[in-house]
């Protein structure tokens, strides 16, 4: 049986992938709220939903690397400061479409700024269309880390 060498790489190897999870208590409310973006309508995967920014680790990139790429690209703010988390694997039972991939989750905070690329929100009401491993994953570890950190 011939190797299909045009498989795409993702799915033969393990991908890292930083996520980068702002959350903060809104200044009125006292809700605790995510900072979310939309990814494009044309991305191939998950396109018009909504994410916390993360990325691939490309070839020779720090973590640091990462962050500050997805400050530049996905926030449209500076980081004013990174906590790791957690890893996450990949659940067995809802395997990642695009392949498999390890993620580093960051709890970060954001500097406000006017012209952020993305929007807050209340974390009891997040987008319809939020990529499923955000919501069910990666948005509960960082609010874990959120209220040991925060806790009174």
């Amino acid at each position: 049986m011939a190797q299909n060498f045009l498989t795409p790489l993702p799915r033969v190897t393990v991908s890292v992938a930083i996520e980068a999870v702002c959350l903060r208590r809104n200044p009125e409310t006292q809700e605790v709220e995510v900072y979310m973006a939309q990814r494009s309508p044309d991305d191939t995967a998950y396109p018009n939903e909504w994410h916390c920014p993360g990325s691939v680790m490309r070839p020779r990139e720090t973590i640091e690397d990462v962050l500050s790429r997805l400050s530049e690209k996905e926030f449209g703010a500076h980081l004013l400061s990174t906590g790791f988390v957690c890893n996450i694997n990949p659940s067995p039972t809802a395997p990642e479409a695009r392949g498999h991939f390890l993620c580093i989750v960051y709890l970060c905070v954001l500097a406000e700024a006017e012209n952020l690329r993305g929007q807050w929100f209340p974390l009891n009401n997040l987008p319809e269309k939020t990529v499923e491993s955000h919501r069910n994953r990666i948005i509960p570890a960082a609010l874990r880390a959120f209220v040991a950190e925060h806790a009174v």
